[in-house]
């Protein structure tokens, strides 16, 4: 069965990986908040009360605000702790925020005191909405505490997202949208009610940038194979081909690669296409083995498909269990915009250890554990044999380290 994000996925995460982001104890932290003053800190909005009492940030308002961070983040470990009102109520830390005038958007660490429970869950505030919801998830959901302090814990690793609630783990999330940003304190604007918030700290571990394998200029460290053309004009790599042409073409890295993010700018003119990873090239028909992220202008697009094995291992969506039934038609609107497009698309693949997940113009298309594939291979690029085929490339990227 394939699995998406929710915590049953992180059963298959080994125990070292899920360490990763746990707390050591020896931890070298830098505190965000002196506990006598907001230096650091700043209030974007023209409303929103914030003051600074017994060592505690206080956030009062009559509508929904946000205090944040002077300072922008890429990587790094935040711990924090808030303490919610009586009554109704509901708040969040921004990771990696973005902010303009009366304005606060990007992925939000959710504290939801609700019913449905979905305290540490990720939700992206004013874009795509939630994006981890916790559903079906218990010992997510019953991680806050409504009535004391709750700590939590983020950590940022390049397109990776891990969140805790009081030690309990409860979003492990790989997103391509945001590398840096500011941390968040949210008021969620229910009226004159007062959010707590103390020992905030960080630290920080770089930043992460995407650099080009495919630059527009050449064709170095590429190899064409099988059918069809392969050129650059205009700075863009452009594959064609005809339906009397059996053969499918391939462009292939020389180089092979393990774990990775890789992000593809494209456009199909016509037919159907992939980008492959952890493949190796071979004599059979197709003329390569691996797992290909689907390219073509249909709600395949980013589907997972396994030539020389397993055939699809997922289409897009598959996901959808784990969203609440108000939530999929949301999703289903985003996903059908994000495919359905003649313009320039990107496609964002990730994968880490067992982990492959795929994202179409940001939208999550597949994400899944797969213990059975290859961990290594060459990327390639096809052209699909028996077809009338156009592929353009803009570029190929991969998410690196900054040194």
């Amino acid at each position: 069965m394939w699995l998406r994000f929710s915590l049953v996925l992180l059963l298959f995460i080994s125990s070292s990986e899920f360490a990763a982001g746990q707390e050591t104890g020896d931890e070298n932290f830098t505190s965000l908040f002196d506990g006598k003053t907001t230096e650091g800190w700043h209030n974007p909005f023209d409303w929103g009360e914030v003051s600074v009492v017994d060592g505690e940030i206080h956030l009062v308002a009559k509508k929904k605000f946000f205090l944040m961070s002077n300072e922008d983040y890429g990587d790094y470990v935040f711990e924090g702790e808030m303490h919610l009102p009586e009554g109704k109520s509901n708040s969040g830390f921004m990771v990696r925020g973005q902010e303009a005038k009366n304005r606060v958007f990007g992925y939000q660490c959710e504290v939801d005191p609700s019913d449905r429970k979905w305290s540490g869950g990720l939700y992206d505030e004013g874009r795509r909405k939630w994006l981890n919801p916790l559903k079906d998830q218990p010992e997510a959901q019953d991680a806050l505490n409504k009535t004391d302090w709750n700590k939590y814990r983020i950590v940022c690793e390049g397109d990776h997202l891990e969140f805790w609630v009081n030690g309990v783990k409860t979003t492990d999330y790989y997103d391509p949208v945001d590398l840096t940003g500011k941390i968040g304190l949210q008021h969620h604007g229910e009226k004159d009610q007062l959010y707590r918030f103390k020992n905030l700290k960080v630290i920080k571990r770089g930043r992460h940038r995407w650099v080009p394998i495919f630059d527009g200029t050449s064709l170095d460290g590429w190899n064409a194979t099988g059918g069809g053309d392969w050129k650059i004009k205009d700075g863009v790599l452009l594959g064609t081909s005809t339906k009397d042409e059996t053969k499918h073409g391939l462009l292939t890295s020389e180089k092979s690669y393990g774990d990775f993010t890789a992000r593809i700018t494209f456009r199909i003119g016509e037919g159907n296409s992939g980008f492959y990873f952890h493949s190796e090239p071979n004599t059979s028909g197709v003329g390569i083995s691996g797992i290909q992220a689907e390219l073509e202008n249909s709600a395949l697009m980013g589907g997972l498909y396994e030539t020389g094995g397993r055939g699809w291992m997922v289409k897009p969506l598959h996901y959808f269990p784990t969203f609440a039934e108000d939530r999929q038609a949301i999703r289903k609107k985003q996903w059908d915009k994000a495919w359905n497009s003649d313009d320039w698309m990107t496609m964002v693949v990730s994968a880490h250890g067992d982990r492959i997940v795929t994202h179409v113009n940001d939208i999550l298309a597949s994400d899944v554990v797969d213990p059975k594939g290859r961990k290594s291979g060459k990327f390639a690029v096809q052209l699909h044999g028996g077809q009338d085929m156009k592929v353009e490339v803009k570029s190929i990227e991969l998410l690196e380290k900054e040194k």
